[in-house]
């Protein structure tokens, strides 16, 4: 194996590759002839943007959900809507019985009319008194009690305003009404159905009828494109930020691959099975129409720690005393030198030959899967993995081309909820 090195300041990596010629054209030729040849990994690196992933689970949701209400027991007497309908704000969605309430809203108005009635002719009384104890024809005490009276009147009257108010009141919020504009994802009652009855409650099934409090008509999600909730352990929180590019596929559409962006991250955490999580809002636009709420999904979140830097793998560069180098194999002699600039011509016929160069190089960033360097070094160069190994082989090498992937992608995530078709 020929080797031509260029960086002789590299100690006793430089000394070795000095020798490396005289070894394999020399003794190595005479004595050890019938050594088989060494097997030598390689990879070619590749030119790119180095990402790091976090991988988390969620589920599809709307971006906001209400709970249509009811404070007291009740007959729902008329459902405006069904499962699936969509609302416009302030749109009445149902009716209450109102069968108790009207009658309580006449009698709060007859009690006052006459109190209106009895404050009319307090107030004329009033008047009288007034002038008659101006023309010094009437006691003060006289006219202290007109007053009093009047003012009794005013108050109740104003009372009895206050009591048709709210019996009014009543009457409208017997009138269920959309706070926002949506679709209708949940029903828990029918139409003539006791409202918190036994009957409503059965209908919330037995999980929702525990989590859904039985005075709750049905739930109403916000319009829009639906979004992703994932939850992220809290040691990857460091990776995550906002506006970040997410990846995610659903475990109902395999092996579709959707994008979005992080639109928000949850201050407080979540604490489940001693396992702290923090919530993260992925925006997803467009939305697909086959979204559903509650389908499960599986999460890629990736940042960029390089851009349009040569990437290779870790283990293929070998730092001593400060400094990081790889050993490069080349096809001809001629490239043994490096170039000025990356050529142009990188097709497969590019392949490695006894030539080991040894380039010296910078390490920008860096992830378990891969290193971006920067340094005479291109992509399609054949680089040498573990190359202080390489180094001991004074003999004839067989190149073992390896595959390298340097980022992940979303093909990485594995879907454990859901069991795979058969063949």
């Amino acid at each position: 194996m020929k080797v031509s090195p260029t960086a002789s300041s590299f100690n006793r990596y430089a000394v070795a590759l000095v020798i490396l010629p005289l070894l394999a054209f020399g003794s190595w030729r005479l004595w050890h002839h019938d050594s088989p040849p060494a097997e030598l990994a390689i990879v070619q690196a590749q030119r790119g943007d180095l990402l790091s992933a976090v991988t988390a689970t969620g589920t599809i949701e709307a971006r906001r959900t209400v709970d249509i209400k009811y404070d007291t027991q009740n007959l729902v007497t008329r459902l405006n809507v069904k499962e699936g309908d969509r609302v416009d704000a302030n749109e009445p969605v149902a009716t209450m019985d109102l069968s108790l309430l009207e009658p309580v809203v006449a009698q709060a108005r007859e009690t006052l009319q006459k109190d209106q009635a009895s404050l009319l002719l307090a107030q004329a009384s009033l008047h009288r008194a007034q002038a008659l104890f101006d023309a010094q024809v009437l006691a003060q005490a006289d006219l202290d009690t007109a007053r009093a009276s009047y003012g009794a009147l005013l108050h109740q009257t104003e009372a009895d305003q206050d009591a048709v108010d709210q019996a009014q009141e009543q009457i409208r919020r017997a009138t269920l009404r959309s706070p926002i504009k949506g679709v209708v994802i949940a029903l828990y009652v029918h139409e003539g159905e006791m409202l918190g009855s036994a009957t409503a409650v059965a209908g919330l099934g037995p999980n929702a009828a525990i989590s859904k409090p039985t005075n709750t008509l049905m739930t109403i999600a916000e319009g829009g494109a639906l979004e992703v909730d994932a939850d992220v352990n809290a040691v990857d929180m460091g990776s995550v930020l906002v506006n970040q590019t997410a990846k995610f596929t659903i475990d109902a559409l395999q092996p579709q691959i959707f994008s979005g962006t992080v639109r928000s991250i949850a201050l407080q955490p979540t604490m489940t099975n001693s396992v702290t999580t923090y919530r993260v809002v992925i925006a997803v636009t467009p939305s697909d129409p086959r979204f559903r709420i509650g389908m499960p999904v599986s999460v890629m979140l990736l940042r960029t720690l390089a851009k349009d830097a040569v990437l290779v793998p870790p283990s293929a560069v070998l730092k001593e005393h400060g400094q990081s180098f790889v050993l490069v194999a080349h096809r001809e002699e001629h490239q043994a030198k490096p170039q000025e600039e990356e050529p142009e011509d990188l097709s497969d016929e590019n392949q490695p030959t006894g030539i080991i160069v040894m380039r010296p190089v910078e390490c920008i960033a860096e992830t378990s899967s891969a290193t971006a360097i920067k340094g005479k070094i291109y992509r399609a160069d054949w680089v040498l993995l573990h190359p202080a190994s390489a180094l001991t082989h004074v003999r004839t090498a067989n190149w073992l081309e390896t595959e390298f992937k340097p980022n992940p992608d979303p093909s990485d995530l594995q879907f454990e909820r859901t069991a795979k078709p058969s063949d």
